[in-house]
């Protein structure tokens, strides 16, 4: 598989407090992806991706992105599903 970006997932530890994992390897398709969102101070964006990973079970909520060196954000995973026939994990944020 070619990969163009990294994946790294909320880890939640007993004191409350969150930890992101090593970046893991990824391949990173947008769906869609625009800057329209408006409030008083500034703008934000508004997107969702594809993502694909060697196959690992994903039991994860949210995820960081980053592509080519651009750091893509915070999202929340939507669905996460094993592609056991080709041996990947496809993620929807």
């Amino acid at each position: 598989m070619r990969y163009n970006g990294t994946l790294r997932y909320e880890i939640l530890t007993e004191g409350g407090i969150d930890d992101w994992s090593d970046p893991l390897p990824c391949s990173i398709k947008t769906n869609s992806d625009n800057r329209k969102g408006r409030y008083e101070d500034g703008e934000f964006r508004q997107a969702s991706f594809t993502i694909l990973v060697e196959c690992i079970p994903f039991p994860y909520n949210r995820v960081k992105l980053e592509r080519m060196g651009e750091n893509l954000g915070e999202y929340r995973v939507m669905n996460a599903e094993p592609l056991t026939t080709v041996g990947r994990t496809q993620i929807v944020v």
